[in-house]
């Protein structure tokens, strides 16, 4: 699927009525507003072009410079015309095994045991399911729809013997995680579990923060990349004058999930 990058035309702020509100050159977007200051009214017209561009070319996918991912008015506008855009939690997901990785340490996943709150089921999500399955003492799968990971246990229990918890108690399922996944709960939800005090939560929602005031653990919500020169990433930002995107996003836009 292609994917357009949208960003605002700094060079021709000063003259900006000369031009159209919204340009298309090849897979850029340029917008010819100071989003900053625009009104609501303008922001509408400016998404409304770049869904007509996008409707061109049969996709809804863009990538957005990090100064417009600042305006939030004009990024749920984009939501709400059903836009996709790249996100740093992308590269978070698929390096989620890396993560888990370093946050255990020396110690050895056959001796530990991880919990996974998550109510849809995806390929990705089943991937990890079956992976940390074979690999860690105890899977735990915390979910308000058991009836959805029946197959995955029959199957798990079946071809290799082993055995997953599930469970939906919110007084003690989570009451002992040391290391906890978290797929899909949003955090009002996520906060109606009692959580132990020195949970490790690997957050794939946006903006976890747990009320419990005994709580000091740790939440990991994102990673920082460190590219190399060389890296097809790097390589393909200067090719293509990507430097005010967000490098992660370009990760997603190549489907690349280089250091």
């Amino acid at each position: 699927m292609k994917t357009y990058f949208v960003e605002e035309n700094e060079k021709n702020k000063r003259i900006i009525s000369l031009f159209k509100k919204v340009d298309n050159f090849g897979n850029k977007i340029i917008i010819n507003v100071n989003l900053e200051k625009a009104s609501l009214k303008t922001k509408i017209k400016v998404v409304k072009k770049i869904k007509k561009i996008l409707e061109k070319s049969k996709t809804r996918k863009v990538c957005i410079e990090k100064k417009i991912k600042k305006d939030l008015q004009f990024v749920n506008l984009l939501y709400s015309n059903n836009i996709s855009m790249c996100t740093p939690k992308w590269i978070f997901k698929e390096k989620t095994d890396e993560i888990i990785s370093e946050v255990l340490g020396k110690q050895k996943r056959e001796e530990s045991e991880i919990f996974i709150c998550v109510n849809e089921v995806d390929s990705q999500v089943e991937k990890y399911i079956y992976k940390f399955a074979k690999e860690f003492k105890e899977i735990n799968i915390v979910t308000n729809h058991i009836g959805k990971f029946k197959k995955i246990e029959e199957k798990l229990f079946q071809e290799e013997g082993i055995l997953i918890n599930l469970s939906n108690n919110r007084r003690k399922s989570l009451a002992k995680a040391n290391l906890i996944l978290n797929v899909d709960f949003p955090k009002e939800i996520l906060n109606e579990f009692s959580i132990h005090d020195n949970s490790t939560i690997i957050n794939w929602e946006e903006g976890l923060k747990i009320k419990k005031k005994r709580f000091c653990g740790k939440i990991i919500e994102e990673i920082n990349l460190n590219l190399d020169d060389e890296s097809e990433v790097t390589r393909f930002i200067k090719q293509n004058n990507l430097e005010k995107y967000d490098e992660r996003d370009i990760c997603q836009v190549l489907g690349n999930t280089i250091h």
